[in-house]
């Protein structure tokens, strides 16, 4: 249960969605000789798919420290049908007083334990110091009307075994992280799009692409290079459409193994999607001999990941 200082009170204008209690006479309620536990239990109302009572103690709820004060709490009733003695049903609940001189609803909810967790083995949960009595009976405060007033509730059901629950993992250095691609006869291609084998790494499928004169206004001047995450179905049960991030090095070396250019990059991919660069190298300085890039006319292509994310998600 909880006290003053653990609650967030707040006002608005429209009343409570799952149930309002409307005392009337209430002053012959909150007087009536029912001894120390006394208590009005409402009738059952619904909400996602259990059935739920108020309940309001006019003269506090002493259990839980509620003297002098108006107790409100909520029982999960026991006409729910649970398979065993093993359920447990997890809710938020938020509170209402009606303000009848300014129309409006103070909100009265817990800040720390707000969650409520009702079992077989404690069935109510509640605000034991929702109100004093002193603040109720205050005719300034317009919650006391005529001998009437206004309790509610809203109940917020969470269902941990139902929910959704994403798991982000940044891999350093994922396994099967390089890549390499042998572009045989090179100067045979024509200038279209050349697309790699299809490779995996962080359980997603890549291609690596390559134009071997370039492509928009590099065309002519530079060969282009590309990383693409192609794959629409993956290996490990993620969901594709989830973006990928991936830090990553783009290269071609020589056939020695002593040169190469290297561009570094990292992007959050789409599936079908590329990342790259245009301007990988020269068409100038690819086609040097001295450079041995293009020994037996074949070029040496690589991609060495080192870091990229995997999400797995459990419905």
């Amino acid at each position: 249960m909880s006290n003053p200082n653990e609650t967030l009170r707040d006002e608005r204008d429209f009343g409570p969605a799952h149930f309002a209690l409307k005392i009337e006479s209430y002053s012959l309620l909150s007087n009536a000789p029912h001894g120390h536990g006394k208590r009005y239990e409402s009738g059952i109302f619904e909400v996602k798919g259990y059935k739920w009572k108020l309940i309001l103690y006019p003269q506090g709820d002493k259990t839980y420290d509620g003297k002098a004060n108006i107790s409100l709490n909520v029982a999960i009733d026991e006409s729910n049908s649970f398979p065993n003695n093993n359920w447990i049903v997890c809710a938020y609940l938020k509170f209402f007083i009606l303000d009848q001189k300014t129309k409006k609803y103070l909100t009265i909810q817990e800040t720390k334990g707000a969650l409520k967790y009702f079992d077989n083995l404690r069935n109510e949960h509640g605000c034991a110091q929702l109100i004093s009595l002193d603040e109720l009976n205050d005719p300034c405060n317009g919650y006391l009307v005529n001998d009437c007033c206004v309790f509610g509730v809203e109940v917020f059901v969470i269902q941990p075994a139902s929910g959704n629950e994403e798991t982000l993992t940044m891999v350093k250095e994922p396994n099967g992280r390089t890549h390499t691609w042998l572009i045989k006869n090179f100067s045979k291609l024509n200038d279209n799009l050349q697309y790699s084998d299809e490779f995996t790494v962080g359980g997603r499928k890549w291609n690596l692409k390559l134009f071997p004169k370039g492509i928009k206004s590099d065309m002519g001047k530079s060969l282009s290079l590309y990383i693409w995450l192609s794959d629409l179905k993956s290996v490990i049960p993620v969901i594709p459409e989830r973006k990928v991030y991936a830090e990553y090095k783009l290269r071609i070396v020589d056939h020695s193994r002593i040169k190469k250019v290297e561009k570094q990059a990292s992007h959050w991919f789409d599936s079908n999607r590329d990342w790259g660069f245009s301007n990988f190298i020269s068409l100038k300085e690819l086609h040097e001999l001295d450079n041995g890039y293009l020994n037996d006319d074949t070029l040496i292509v690589e991609v060495e990941f080192d870091v990229i994310s995997v999400t797995k998600v459990r419905p």
